[in-house]
């Protein structure tokens, strides 16, 4: 099975290279390269520290509901509990996390993107075309 694999990529290979259209930007692969390494880098962490602030707060949030429902149901202040509080702030953190990532996508990850698009899309090849 994976000398198939290996056979389906070698001959994907040969006909990249074979492509008239990537002659002329042979040279720009290794730089290219770094710049998409760079890019799904960058959009990893994003990821991660959104994914794991949000799902973290809400893992906390069950466990303590789970393993200390005293805890949780006592009372903050009147009628508001420990656990609707929790409930009530576990919203504001995923909305924060939503808000983060969205403002730190456009900070650093987009201009990355732009980059790289433009790299790859030379202003005079496929200026007519919609992105």
């Amino acid at each position: 099975m994976a000398g198939v694999v290996r056979a389906r990529r070698r001959a994907l290979r040969l006909v990249r290279a074979a492509s008239p259209w990537d002659a002329p930007y042979a040279h720009e692969t290794h730089r290219d390269d770094a710049d998409l390494t760079a890019l799904r880098s960058a959009y990893r962490l994003l990821r991660r520290i959104s994914t794991l602030t949000a799902l973290g707060s809400f893992v906390v949030y069950v466990v303590l509901s789970c393993y200390a429902p005293g805890l949780m149901g006592s009372e903050v202040t009147g009628e508001l509990s420990l656990g609707m509080a929790l409930g009530i702030l576990q919203l504001v953190v995923t909305f924060a996390a939503v808000f983060w990532y969205g403002r730190s996508a456009q900070r650093s990850v987009d201009p990355l993107a732009r980059a790289v698009r433009e790299r790859a899309v030379p202003a005079g090849r496929n200026a007519g075309m919609a992105r």
